[in-house]
């Protein structure tokens, strides 16, 4: 190797390792080969390395391999290398992955808001191609009372079919029950001479089909018994109306409303919720029929105040244990008198902890499942009578299944 490669007087390695760069390439000396200049710099580095680098891009191996060198020398190395390239790599991969997530949670805004326009257009072109019967609001003076009545609705089931030995159920079969329990309600309320009728519909309406997800091209028999038992309740309210100062509706959606399967649906999108929306604009001209005096906790619970008492309204298939009643105690954030629910199908009125339960029973009766399962139950729906001082007696209403049964070619006919 020739000394005129050596390194000059005040030159520092980087300009040292340049001019040998650039001699090698712009001149290419037969005394100087790659290999020399790697022995020269001290590289670590196979000498045809540097060459292909520096022939690809002048000068650019060697800046390259400077720029390592001196990370290693500052204690730095690979490992903080690929520290940093992990390091912008997870920068990157968390805003790909905040990108997703709303572009995700758009899309379902933008879905909740479509499927909610387009029930609601199969409900107005269902009730438009419907013929519907005059309700006529009929003023009438009721004199003012201590006392109003609690009146359950509760798991009407409207649109199932049931014919076993214990019990015959359907849609007709429902109306008819809905026709005996207001003579019932209206001799109760006679009986205590009360001023207003409380009514709340817990759930579980309809029938619905909650073991499958239902599709656009089937919800239309679904939304025939949202209407189906919504002109039935309206109906029922209308003719309750002469017969007190005022009725106050609240109502919240049961399971069976929902739209797709249990692990995968929303408890705030349920086709129970439309009933109010349709007893609305149906009995408007109602004026002692009023829908907004309750106040909805969210799309599963709801605080109504009865002679300045606080009832707490639920369906119940999250509320299924006694260890829930404080937490929906402590959900309400205030003090709570009674737990209003459904869902499992018989009437029963405890106190747990301080806190009155009250859960009504169904319509629909003992169907296939109840057989499945052994679980015998009857159909039945609760009154109470209700004072400032909360529920001052209670009246179990159940209903003969074998008067319907009887009647079961009349109802055919």
């Amino acid at each position: 190797m020739n000394p005129k490669y050596n390194q000059l007087e005040n030159e520092d390695s980087y300009e040292y390792g340049l001019r040998l760069i650039e001699t090698k390439i712009e001149q290419n000396p037969p005394d100087l080969e790659w290999s020399d200049i790697v022995d020269l710099l001290g590289l670590d580095i196979h000498y045809d390395s540097l060459r292909k680098a520096a022939n690809v891009t002048p000068y650019c191996g060697y800046r390259v391999m400077k720029y390592f060198k001196e990370k290693y020398a500052r204690g730095s190395g690979e490992e903080s290398y690929l520290g940093e390239l992990d390091q912008k790599m997870l920068e990157f991969q968390k805003e790909r992955q905040r990108f997703f997530d709303q572009r995700t949670a758009l899309n379902k805004i933008v879905r909740n808001m479509a499927r909610h326009d387009e029930n609601q257009e199969i409900l107005e072109r269902a009730i438009e191609n419907g013929v519907l019967p005059q309700l006529t609001y009929t003023p009438n003076q009721v004199q003012p009372a201590e006392q109003d009545l609690l009146v359950s609705l509760n798991d009407l089931h409207f649109g199932a079919y049931v014919d076993n030995y214990w019990n015959y159920y359907n849609s007709d079969v429902c109306r008819m029950m809905l026709q005996d329990y207001l003579k019932e309600i209206i001799d109760i309320a006679d009986l205590h001479g009360v001023e207003n009728c409380y009514v709340w519909a817990n759930g579980d309406l309809i029938s619905g089909n909650i073991h499958k997800s239902i599709a656009v091209s089937n919800r239309e028999n679904v939304i025939e018994q949202i209407v189906g038992v919504s002109e039935l309740i309206s109906e029922f309210l209308s003719e309750l109306s002469p017969h007190f100062k005022n009725i106050y509706f609240s109502s919240v959606a049961g399971n069976h409303s929902r739209l797709e399967e249990k692990d995968l649906a929303s408890p705030h999108e349920r086709l129970d919720d439309l009933v109010e929306w349709y007893l609305k604009a149906r009995l408007q001209n109602f004026k002692n029929i009023v829908f907004d005096n309750y106040e909805k906790i969210d799309d599963t619970m709801y605080l109504v105040n009865i002679r300045g008492k606080d009832y707490l309204g639920v369906h119940g298939d999250y509320d299924g244990s006694a260890s829930k009643v404080q937490s929906l105690q402590t959900m309400a954030q205030r003090p709570v008198y009674a737990i209003l629910s459904g869902h499992l199908h018989h009437n029963k009125i405890d106190n747990v902890q301080g806190v009155k339960t009250v859960m009504a029973g169904s319509f629909l009766g003992m169907d296939d499942y109840c057989v499945g399962k052994r679980i015998y139950g009857s159909q039945q729906q609760l009154v109470c009578v209700c004072t400032y001082t909360g529920i001052k007696a209670y009246y179990d209403i159940d209903f003969d299944t074998s008067i319907y049964r009887h009647q079961r070619s009349d109802i055919a006919a």
